[in-house]
């Protein structure tokens, strides 16, 4: 089976993805997730100029210094969010991302996200 990977990389801590605050005036994310995830989706925008990625396979590395208070759920829930919304992904249902990992290794180092989305052979993606 031929696979193809592609691979991304953040430098800085991951905001985990906040659960939406509604008010009287509509409903926002904290305005710290808000700028991380624009300026994710700006980076994985200009790392990927294809068609968006479907039946996948998705590891997450986090080395270095990154917050180890923020749900494992969020922190994979703001990678995925930016992903799709950049283009990289179609969706991050379980019908396009059939795996997901993410792993911690976590030392004084710069934080940094090593995202790597492997594409199986489209053969093998027969449902």
């Amino acid at each position: 089976e031929i696979m193809s990977t592609f691979t991304f990389t953040l430098t800085g801590p991951i905001v985990p993805k906040a659960r939406a605050r509604t008010t009287r005036n509509g409903t926002y994310h904290p305005h710290r997730y808000q700028q991380w995830k624009q300026e994710a989706i700006a980076i994985f925008s200009s790392q990927w100029q294809s068609t968006p990625l479907s039946g996948v396979s998705i590891s997450i590395q986090l080395i270095g210094k990154h917050s180890r208070r923020g749900d494992a759920d969020n922190v994979s829930g703001a990678l995925l969010d930016a992903l799709v919304q950049s283009g990289v992904l179609q969706d991050d249902s379980l019908m396009h991302v059939r795996s997901l990992a993410i792993d911690l290794q976590w030392s004084k180092a710069e934080p940094t996200a090593i995202i790597a989305i492997a594409l199986a052979d489209q053969n093998s993606n027969a449902a």
